[in-house]
């Protein structure tokens, strides 16, 4: 498992779920029912568990798996609430440096192959600083755009057949980047976050105005976590409601093409890496103080 300590794995499994907002249980009442739910829920994750490691033996072939090379972060600063959950997965994923990358056909049969391949891309992108441009990840990029195709179809149509859970957009725009956000966040208020965050994402993605992004990525966070503070729940009301993943809010509001959208993600995953991988605790740290 690399470098990530117990307590990590630990909550990588778990979902990471402290903090989040109560998922919606009225469609199953009485005790017998949340049981069975919650039996069906472990054992869902537990496969989807096995069919991702599966997976990832594809990418290896027969060379023995390295982790990105990450210093070891404090419990509870930025770089480690960066790290636990999705994101330390991708801390485990294949390079693009190294990696067997299988087939185009072999990656769009199985879904658990399209997550296997947007943890590589992170990364590649985030964690090794491979550029966009960079052959083998405008190979991979290239790959998953007719996935990418399906699951914005998808939204649209709203017909079962397809593994949400495992489409690319959703594992970039609803998982990656929220827990970034997330992380950034901390225990700071919304509105200290933004005069930092904001700045640096100034740029990051061409033609988008850095407001837009931070809307999308601090609006999908209500969707996921929960807010009581007063000055927080004012930002998120003047935000309005927004999907919880934010580059489905990106394409939905024209700011980026359909076609962009992991593009864009991988880029402003960067930012908020460059922001959180410190030893600090919270991003206003440093020097880096609303205003300045």
């Amino acid at each position: 498992m690399g470098r990530a300590s117990k307590r990590k794995q630990a909550q990588r499994q778990a979902g990471s779920s402290a903090g989040r907002a109560r998922p919606d249980s009225r469609s199953r009442t009485g005790a017998e029912q949340l049981v069975f739910g919650l039996d069906e829920m472990v054992e869902m994750a537990r496969i989807r568990v096995e069919r991702k490691y599966a997976a990832r033996e594809a990418w290896f072939g027969d060379a023995e798996p390295v982790p990105a090379e990450l210093p070891e972060f404090p419990e509870n600063s930025l770089g480690d609430r960066f790290l636990v959950g999705y994101l330390g997965e991708a801390e485990d994923a294949p390079s693009l440096l190294t990696a067997e990358i299988p087939d185009a056909a072999v990656i769009a049969a199985d879904s658990a192959q399209w997550s296997i391949a947007v943890l590589t891309l992170i990364r590649s992108v985030v964690f090794e600083g491979l550029a966009l441009d960079h052959p083998a990840v405008s190979a991979l990029l290239e790959v998953l755009a007719p996935i990418v195709a399906a699951e914005q179809a998808h939204w649209e149509d709203g017909a079962d057949g397809f593994p949400e859970l495992d489409g690319p957009v959703y594992a970039l725009g609803a998982r990656a980047l929220v827990e970034a956000t997330w992380a950034a966040v901390g225990q700071d208020l919304l509105d200290d976050v933004l005069d930092v965050l904001l700045p640096a994402l100034d740029g990051a993605v061409p033609g988008v105005k850095s407001l837009i992004l931070g809307i999308a990525l601090v609006g999908a966070l209500p969707r996921h976590y929960s807010f009581d503070d007063p000055a927080d729940t004012d930002v998120l009301e003047h935000m309005g409601p927004l999907p919880g993943n934010a580059l489905e809010t990106l394409v939905a509001t024209g700011a980026i093409s359909p076609e962009d959208v992991l593009p864009t993600g991988l880029l402003v995953l960067s930012v908020l890496a460059r922001l959180c991988l410190t030893d600090a605790d919270s991003i206003l740290a440093d020097g880096l103080t609303p205003g300045s």
